[in-house]
């Protein structure tokens, strides 16, 4: 593969050859993993006892078979030659969708995560000095 064809619009927007031997394989098998480590976080978020570390099980689980499954449908339409729907656009669009996605994950857990912990403490000592409900 020639790097220059990156920067040339129509290697984005042309029908690609269909995939065989290693390049098949290694899409096919990392689309394949996606999902099924979407599966595993959301079989562990089950048995999870703290809820943040719940919600970051559960929005990646979201967040890899989503992507993994769309990967899928795209290397359908890819190996069916689908006009419009095997572009490599389309995977640039992944990719994209993909790290954003990844980011959004990453700033929860960075930034909202100890914001919530902290207003949870503070509500929490407040509340010692409310009344109770009878």
């Amino acid at each position: 593969m020639n790097i220059a064809n990156l920067f040339r619009v129509d290697y984005w927007f042309v029908q690609p050859f269909v995939a065989t031997g290693f390049s098949l394989w290694l899409l096919i098998g990392g689309f394949l993993v996606l999902v099924l480590a979407g599966l595993v976080c959301k079989i562990v978020s089950l048995y999870q006892e703290e809820k943040f570390k719940k919600v970051i099980l559960k929005r990646s689980s979201h967040l890899a078979m989503t992507m993994g499954f769309l990967g899928l449908v795209w290397m359908f339409f890819r190996q069916e030659q689908a006009v419009f729907l095997s572009w490599r656009f389309w995977l640039l669009v992944w990719v994209g969708s993909f790290a954003w996605w990844t980011w959004s994950i990453v700033k929860y857990i960075t930034k909202r995560v100890p914001e919530i912990r902290t207003e949870e403490e503070r509500l929490a000592r407040i509340e010692k000095y409310l009344p109770k409900n009878k």
